[in-house]
């Protein structure tokens, strides 16, 4: 049996938490800066070629369907706004750390970003995140798998045996064997990249409401466990054999009824052609 950690020792010993590319960390600063504008964003950017492409190839996607087409990041950045470019730019950043993964776990995330953005106009917390943002924690969701992968590869390797062995859900299977679950340790991720806190609160309780402190943060963690569960019934499980799990609470804490579930399908599948041009994005 492997040795069991705190997330405290853990964070301590074992796992070294990745910064926020420099990029995108400047953008977070400019964008939370009442003083800068657009150009100054645009010029951030232009400093990047990888996530200046990025940039231009999301504009100029059918998933924005802007219209017309933009062949300079100014133009991008004016056209996209300030919430869909901070968006992208975490997106960037999160294609980045997944590059360490797996392509079937990237799929997962990416679709379950698809998920939260159909289902949050239609959940208990429409009004809380606009549909941008509610992509951003759907891709966010599972970033904690990819430190335990990289970290703790043959713990990783214990808890997908035992949860197939016991038919027990992954993130229960990681408490047993490591003592922490990827969705606290991705909490503690978005934390250190001084992201949204309602965002970390969301990952840390989308297996478990119970780790969320307050009711606004239960919704939100309870949307995205269902955005979540949504992509594995869906046939995109996280990984091949997934152990799905979702509890009546979470369906209630989200306010999602059987009256709701339909046209939150319907919106999820008719995005599904969008996973694979934002897949893109990541190559």
């Amino acid at each position: 049996m492997s040795a069991q950690y705190s997330i405290e020792t853990l964070l301590d010993e074992v796992v070294t938490l990745p910064s926020l590319p420099t990029t995108v960390s400047r953008i977070t600063q400019l964008i939370n800066d009442p003083a800068s504008n657009l150009s100054d964003v645009a010029n951030v950017i232009q400093t990047d070629p990888a996530l200046a492409l990025k940039t231009l190839r999301l504009v100029n996607s059918a998933y924005y369907g802007v219209g017309q087409r933009v062949d300079t990041v100014d133009h991008a950045v004016t056209m996209l706004g300030i919430k869909v470019i901070r968006n992208l730019a975490y997106t960037a950043a999160v294609f980045e750390t997944f590059q360490r993964g797996s392509t079937e776990l990237l799929h997962h995330s990416v679709t379950t970003g698809i998920a939260m953005r159909s289902l949050i106009d239609h959940s208990a917390c429409r009004g809380m995140i606009d549909p941008d943002e509610a992509f951003v924690f759907g891709l966010l969701h599972d970033i904690g798998k990819i430190l335990i992968y990289e970290f703790l590869p043959k713990d990783a390797e214990n808890a997908t045996l035992m949860s197939h062995a016991r038919k027990i859900p992954i993130f229960e299977a990681e408490r047993a064997v490591i003592g922490v679950d990827h969705a606290e340790l991705g909490a503690r991720l978005i934390e250190k990249w001084g992201l949204s806190p309602q965002l970390g609160a969301a990952i840390a309780g989308h297996h478990d409401l119970s780790m969320c402190e307050s009711a606004s943060d239960r919704k939100l963690a309870a949307s995205l466990g269902v955005a979540d569960y949504i992509c594995g019934v869906s046939g995109v499980p996280a990984a091949a054999r997934a152990v799905l799990h979702i509890t009546d609470d979470h369906w209630r804490t989200a306010g999602i009824s059987s009256r709701t579930v339909p046209p939150i399908l319907d919106r999820f599948f008719a995005s599904l052609g969008f996973v694979d041009e934002l897949m893109r994005l990541a190559s």
